[in-house]
């Protein structure tokens, strides 16, 4: 009996196979964000400062984007899966690593380790879905690599402020190293051969891609749009933590990482995301969205728990809804190194990270959490005009 064709093997599993993409999502951002519910606890641990304790997130956001765009070339050199399945591994390790931290230099030189591997999962998943699906289904499948990883980065704070509340926070970096080992399986089991994929013909070649992609205006305005998304995210949620623990919500470890369940509407937002975008455009459907997190900002301005909440919910909607779109257009808009062209485009994006997690520091000491919010509309504001002005103004499919 012949074998099966790759088209028809493509079809024959896609639910292994989009299972496979929601756990290499979770697998990247079960750590990526880790301490940042965790930072008025490790106040106390390393007496240290906000500035100074927002570095365990800049240290692994600044590695991301240092290693993006060498884990794009060296997937678009040696395939998708062997560099998404290395990415893990090393990944797990470095988690189970930071857990023999005994000060808060160590514990930064293993974040940034941590950094160096998620690259890997990034630019060879959204690659990946980018050759193995049908054009009209990538941002469906994109959507749901960012829903897994809305469900990695809730469950990953979520279990850390748990069994540091029980135990300590070395223990939670334990729990979460071995949960990456187990999810790191599923996506060796669950993920196909690649079809699709061409292998450059060098590494050198690969890289040779990328002044290609700094002159190309559309990929520009997407990168700088990855910026902004993740500087408003990582403001955000690193600061209103602080808000939150401070009088006259004194919000405990335990309450602050029941907070990041707000992320779990992403699960929810994003699918329906890429169904939309299918219809009405991604451009029109990222407005839609960063209008959305704009609004939910201004409500956590409000004095009720219950409606700064509300506002953190809608605010990661837009997040996670405009990140889908955004990352959706990336591969459309390379001419060629798709996979490099995601690289840079993650570089951007954390490299918007890191400053969003330090550079507010100093809004937050003179201005507190309004000064943060108004920071944050202003670059919604400004990344909104880019895709105005740098997407195609594309009316979906009826």
């Amino acid at each position: 009996m012949s074998s099966p064709s790759p088209a028809l093997a493509r079809v024959e599993a896609p639910a292994r196979a989009r299972a496979a993409v929601v756990a290499a999502g979770m697998c990247a951002f079960f750590t990526m964000y880790v301490t940042q519910g965790l930072l008025p606890s490790l106040r106390s641990v390393f007496h240290a400062g906000v500035a100074e304790l927002s570095l365990t997130l800049t240290a692994t956001t600044l590695a991301v984007a240092a290693a993006a765009p060498l884990a794009g070339s060296l997937s678009d050199r040696y395939g998708r899966r062997p560099v998404l399945l290395a990415a893990l591994c090393g990944l797990s390790v470095a988690t189970l690593g930071a857990a023999s931290a005994a000060s808060l230099g160590q514990l930064l030189v293993w974040r940034a380790l941590q950094g160096l591997f998620v690259p890997g999962v990034f630019t060879a998943t959204v690659a990946y879905i980018g050759e193995e699906w049908p054009a009209h289904e990538i941002p469906a499948v994109t959507a749901l690599y960012i829903s897994g990883s809305v469900a990695g980065g809730f469950l990953g704070r979520f279990i850390a402020g748990l069994v540091t509340s029980r135990w300590d926070w070395q223990a939670a970096f334990v729990v979460l190293g071995v949960l990456n080992g187990v999810f790191t399986l599923l996506v060796a089991r669950g993920l196909p051969p690649s079809t699709g994929f061409r292998a450059s013909h060098s590494l050198r070649a690969s890289l040779a891609g990328l002044p290609l992609h700094l002159r190309n205006g559309q990929l520009l305005g997407s990168y700088a749009i990855g910026f902004g998304i993740l500087f408003t995210q990582v403001c955000t949620f690193t600061y209103v933590t602080f808000h939150l623990a401070d009088a006259p919500y004194d919000l405990d470890l335990r309450q602050l990482s029941l907070l990041f369940a707000v992320y779990l509407v992403g699960m929810v937002a994003t699918p329906m995301a890429g169904r939309l975008a299918w219809r009405f455009g991604q451009r029109r459907v990222f407005g839609w969205a960063v209008a959305l997190s704009a609004g939910g900002m201004v409500l956590t301005l409000s004095a009720p728990l219950a409606l700064i909440v509300l506002g953190l919910t809608a605010s990661s909607a837009g997040v996670f809804i405009a990140q889908a779109m955004a990352t959706s257009q990336v591969p459309s808009f390379a001419r060629q190194a798709k996979s490099s062209a995601v690289g840079l485009y993650v570089t951007c994006y954390y490299v918007g990270g890191s400053i969003g997690a330090f550079a507010p520091s100093v809004v937050w000491s003179h201005a507190g959490w309004p000064g943060c919010v108004a920071l944050v509309l202003a670059v919604q504001a400004a990344i909104a005009v880019v895709a105005l002005r740098v997407w195609p103004a594309a009316t979906g499919h009826r």
